[in-house]
């Protein structure tokens, strides 16, 4: 995650999801965790990475094993992703498991199943954000999650979890037929409270691999970044709300060295971002797979282990080689390898590997100019 008005406006410190993932970083080398515990899913979006794969899933006693050996890591930010979590029927049991040991967790889902009973417990639980996709009006929106009323079902999830207070993030993908509906998106966060809005870039892998149409250019990011630098940052709209970028780390080099350009002091940031790589994978983060498995990346099928079938402790998963190497950037390859920035950024080593095939190669969308 690149929280790009916290680093560039506000510069009260670390946010609480940043301390937490800091502090476990320091206890056994795990900052965060992104937990996708099932694969089972009630939508067929057509951009989705997992691309409607199902694969076998642990118990609860098994998940709780899991549980365990993230206490032991030192309870990093953990994700609950999915599929749909809300689909596994020990899911409110696996999520106050984590909230009983002290996790601060995130859960992501994507509203059509939540309730008022749901809502409730969510909220009972302590559940510190709910994050729900959406990716534009009615009709876009259950056009792109291949489901009718889905849309409905989001809004009348964000209303149930803001009435219960519980904390909010809304969630979209950086494609070109998603940017046209940015305010709407906007709009509906400032209506509902949520605390930020999370815009991952789109990658063309699972369902996704079919619309590389939608895969968003060079100048139309740094469109979209200068219209955040001009509105959000230099800016007061959606004061309330956090611009969290997700799959491209360079976003925030670009945002430095335009804000540079322009003439404004961003030292305070560039410090900020010196101390932790915005590449995450090798750098502390990992997921966990339905199966137990622990991966590089939740979009990438390369497997550091098994946590459940075998002897293994995520603090061991740092010291393995391939896990190293990514988190080096001294080994990386062609323009990431030679950049000035490679220990600020590191480039997106998942798209690296999707577009290149190569884990430490370059980062062929990179916005630096």
């Amino acid at each position: 995650m690149t929280h790009l008005k916290s680093l560039f406006k506000d510069y009260e410190g670390m946010s609480a999801a940043e301390r937490v993932a800091h502090r476990s970083l320091s206890r056994g080398g795990i900052s965060s965790v992104i937990w996708v515990v099932t694969e089972r899913c009630n939508l067929k979006c057509i951009h989705c990475y997992e691309g409607g794969r199902n694969t076998p899933e642990i118990s609860t006693e098994d998940a709780f094993r899991i549980i365990e050996k993230l206490n032991d890591a030192g309870k990093p930010l953990t994700f609950i992703s999915g599929g749909e979590p809300l689909l596994r029927d020990d899911i409110m049991l696996i999520l106050g498991k984590l909230k009983d040991l002290g996790f601060r967790v995130i859960l992501s889902t994507n509203g059509t199943l939540v309730n008022e009973e749901v809502a409730t417990k969510l909220a009972d639980l302590g559940i510190d954000n709910v994050a729900i996709p959406l990716y534009g009006p009615q009709q876009f929106h259950d056009y792109f999650t291949g489901t009718p009323i889905s849309h409905d079902r989001v809004i009348r999830a964000l209303e149930l979890l803001s009435d219960a207070g519980v904390s909010l993030t809304i969630k979209t993908v950086v494609a070109r037929s998603v940017l046209r509906n940015l305010d709407y998106i906007l709009e509906v966060a400032s209506r509902f409270g949520a605390k930020a809005v999370y815009l991952c870039d789109f990658i063309p892998i699972g369902r996704g691999r079919l619309l590389k149409d939608e895969i968003v250019s060079r100048d139309e990011w740094r469109n979209l970044l200068n219209r955040f630098i001009d509105e959000m940052i230099l800016g007061d709209k959606y004061p309330e709300i956090e611009l969290d970028i997700g799959l491209h780390p360079s976003a925030a080099v670009y945002v430095m060295e335009e804000l540079r350009r322009r003439g404004y002091d961003v030292s305070e940031a560039e410090n900020k971002m010196k101390r932790r790589r915005l590449s995450v994978e090798g750098r502390g983060f990992v997921s966990i797979s339905p199966t137990g498995d622990v991966l590089l990346s939740n979009y990438l099928p390369i497997k550091l282990g098994n946590i459940v079938r075998e002897d293994l402790r995520l603090e061991d998963v740092v010291k393995n080689p391939l896990y190293r190497a990514v988190g080096d950037s001294s080994m990386l390859k062609g323009r990431c390898g030679s950049c000035e920035y490679r220990e600020l950024c590191g480039g997106s080593r998942v798209k690296a590997y999707v577009y290149g095939n190569d884990l430490l190669g370059e980062d062929p969308t990179c916005l630096k100019q």
